[in-house]
């Protein structure tokens, strides 16, 4: 016979560190801004320092900077664009 008092709690998968049934990160706002501007097309003889993205953020948009205390629970992959990120907000 066997007698139980109390129990551990199920042993799980160790994937990507997220608790079963959370698949939500929590996240503070730091800062917002507007989008990028449009670049000015560069005239004759002006040397080309910049040499990042030529994607231009649409009108209207809001860069959110975002600070994720729970880090590990992001994919490592996040920063190459293979990720849709949904926002969710509730007040405090």
């Amino acid at each position: 016979m066997d007698v139980v008092i109390g129990r551990i709690p199920p042993v799980r998968n160790a994937r990507d560190g997220q608790e079963p049934g959370r698949s939500f990160v929590e996240a503070r706002v730091l800062h917002v801004r507007p989008p990028r501007r449009q670049r000015r097309p560069r005239e004759a003889g002006e040397d080309s320092r910049r040499r990042g993205s030529a994607e231009v953020d649409p009108p209207g948009a809001r860069v959110l900077v975002l600070l994720v205390p729970e880090a590990h629970r992001l994919p490592p992959d996040l920063g190459e664009g293979n990720w849709r990120v949904f926002l969710r907000f509730v007040r405090r």
